[in-house]
């Protein structure tokens, strides 16, 4: 009687995946980022009043934190592109 080794794998069946597949470490950080305001967001619910420079307004910190994030995404989106197309431009000086 001789012995024999058997797959007991069935060959349609892939193996888990190694290495770099899935969602980067980047997408999950702002998934958490994004459910925790989400989260602070709902949660503050008390009245605030608000008074900007030339308007004062009376509505609840979650608006007030909403608004503010919005800003920020805003800010940072407009400083990222004038920061790329100063160095960009600046680049272009340089090799003329």
């Amino acid at each position: 009687m001789t012995m024999e080794t058997r797959n007991l794998e069935p060959d349609n069946q892939a193996s888990a995946a190694s290495g770099r597949s899935g969602p980067s470490v980047a997408l999950i950080l702002a998934a958490v980022l994004v459910a925790a305001s989400v989260i602070f967001v709902l949660r503050n619910s008390t009245p605030v009043k608000l008074d900007f420079m030339v308007f004062t307004w009376t509505t609840t910190v979650r608006w007030a934190i909403f608004i503010s994030i919005v800003l920020g995404a805003l800010l940072d989106t407009a400083f990222g592109l004038w920061w790329r197309r100063r160095k960009k431009n600046k680049i272009k000086n340089k090799n003329q």
